[in-house]
């Protein structure tokens, strides 16, 4: 079994691990937007928020610092992404997450 820099495996997707969120490169956002899609139960779609939680942390202090379009975008994306998965919607969070990677 593989991982990826941020713990998701590349040989399959388990729901029950929490991707290690250090910052919202391509790589974090598929591999969130990969758990989204296998997440069904409420302990998943708790992960799912925190993880988005992060996204939008990060997005949020990038923002602080120096005006970007790309990352303000991502920025609200994310937001938007942790309440569709508040709804019980997460295809649609990782499909959102999906626009940008």
């Amino acid at each position: 079994m593989g991982l990826t820099g941020n713990g998701a495996r590349i040989d399959g997707v388990n729901p029950a691990h929490i991707v290690a969120v250090r910052d919202f490169s391509s790589e974090t956002l598929m591999a969130i937007a990969a758990h989204l899609d296998v997440s069904t139960d409420f302990e998943h779609l708790v992960y799912r928020e925190a993880e988005l939680d992060a996204v939008w942390s990060l997005s949020g202090f990038t923002l602080s610092q120096t005006q970007d379009s790309a990352v303000a975008r991502l920025h609200e994306a994310a937001h938007r992404a942790h309440d569709l998965v508040g709804e019980g919607r997460p295809r649609e969070a990782a499909a959102l997450l999906r626009k940008f990677f």
